[in-house]
């Protein structure tokens, strides 16, 4: 309701439905040189910088990575050799994208992501994607698609459902999402 009618809302207004039945209204999706979109896009990234209030998007985020993704990374790098035990149990500095970046794709649409890799737009070869898609993919029937090593061009897609995370390096491999031919919104969190 915050985020206003600009960037959406459910069928019925006096009651929250599954994210799947989100209804972007179609003066948000006009090309970018309308206005409409830019603004939208713009609109919802701010709502989702300033949301610091208790049980909003920002402190849930900062907990999500603080209790899970943090944890999980240290193991990854004491198993790959790049960080010892003993270095294990001290602190280690890390740097995250801080708002994450929410992304709504409704259908039905013909409108997709191409193919790209993060180093494409200027990330830097030192980052990790942390993808989580906030829909069900049986709904939406659409999901990100990924190459298994940089340049092979061989997308699949991730099999992943809500609730779970993917991790990859987006910097270096190609990744994109289809069109959204289903009658139901796509969001994921990266």
């Amino acid at each position: 309701r915050r985020a206003g009618a600009g960037v959406g809302s459910w069928p019925d207004p006096g009651r929250f439905g599954d994210l799947e039945d989100f209804v972007v209204p179609a003066e948000s999706l006009r090309d970018s040189k309308a206005g409409s979109c830019d603004e939208a896009q713009s609109h919802l990234a701010d709502m989702v910088a300033t949301d610091e209030a208790d049980g909003g998007l920002l402190p849930a985020f900062d907990a999500f990575v603080r209790e899970h993704v943090l944890p999980w990374l240290k193991r990854r790098l004491v198993a790959s050799g790049a960080l010892s035990d003993e270095a294990s149990e001290t602190p280690t500095r890390v740097w995250y994208q801080r708002p994450p970046t929410l992304r709504l794709q409704p259908g039905p649409s013909t409108r997709y992501v191409k193919p790209h890799a993060d180093a494409d737009y200027g990330h830097q070869p030192g980052e990790l994607n942390f993808w989580m898609p906030l829909t069900c993919q049986s709904r939406t029937g659409t999901t990100l698609w990924l190459e298994s090593a940089p340049g092979v061009g061989d997308y699949v897609p991730l099999d992943i459902s809500v609730g779970q995370v993917a991790c990859f390096h987006g910097t270096s491999r190609r990744h994109h999402v289809p069109a959204n031919s289903s009658e139901c919104t796509r969001v994921s969190s990266d």
